[in-house]
């Protein structure tokens, strides 16, 4: 089923500049976004669904929120944002029009909008959003501490960010063996559905630039958050964070 792929860019060439960063993610989820969600599903066993669930079910029960999706993809934590607050407008951004396509074309919500948008540079004026979700989308941030830096702009005081992504462990010896399962396993299905296993192995490749827990946690307290809540998925391998913009 595999197919080939024009996809040649590695991940390594482009990680350590925002703006070359930038350009790999656009292209890269460009070539993704076809079989992105085969791909997520097979990647985590089945398990993405359910993650997503618990991710909208960790958010509060409000009567019309201003829901920012970031990285939204085709759309699977902006529909059921929708589901949970169908007085509310949900607005899901993303870099890539590909995704963006598909998610227009999924949709069937009046309370939903697909936009093209940089999540480190929105256009959302200033505490204009109740939420920001996001699903394995601010490890993909140009420029990390500008990308929470930009939700604590948009957010209102008080306001709640809930996400879920990979997740790097303190320990080097364990980002070692993460780095390696993610690499191998993620890479056979890149190869299987694209004929590329850099269309998948990026992900391990993504964390090597990544904080770990600890100092995840340290740059969220820097730009104006409290952690509420987190758990851990397949042995730390992935984290679902919710967090609070600070009032004071």
């Amino acid at each position: 089923m595999s197919k080939s792929s024009k996809f040649a860019l590695k991940i390594k060439d482009y990680i350590h500049s925002p703006e070359r960063k930038r350009e790999y993610n656009e292209q890269h989820f460009s070539e993704a976004a076809s079989r992105y969600d085969f791909a997520t599903r097979a990647m985590s066993l089945g398990r993405d669904a359910a993650w997503k669930r618990l991710l909208v079910a960790a958010l509060p029960q409000l009567s019309a929120p201003v829901c920012v999706d970031l990285a939204c993809g085709t759309g699977d934590i902006a529909f059921l944002l929708a589901e949970k607050y169908p007085a509310g407008r949900i607005v899901g951004i993303d870099l890539t029009e590909p995704m963006l396509a598909l998610a227009r074309q999924r949709s069937n919500s009046i309370n939903i909008e697909f936009v093209r948008q940089d999540m480190g540079a929105t256009d959302f004026t200033d505490e204009s959003a109740d939420i920001v979700t996001g699903g394995y989308a601010v490890r993909n941030a140009a420029e990390l501490s500008q990308a929470f830096l930009e939700i604590h702009r948009i957010l209102k005081p008080g306001g709640f960010v809930v996400l879920l992504d990979f997740s790097k462990p303190p320990n080097l010896w364990f980002q070692r063996l993460q780095y390696l399962v993610l690499k191998y396993w993620c890479g056979l299905w890149g190869l299987l559905l694209h004929g590329n296993p850099e269309v998948h192995s990026y992900i391990s490749a993504s964390l090597k630039t990544f904080p770990d827990r600890k100092q995840l946690r340290e740059l969220i307290a820097e730009t104006g958050f409290i952690v509420g809540h987190s758990q851990q998925f397949y042995f730390g391998t992935l984290e679902l964070l919710v967090l609070q913009k600070q009032t004071v």
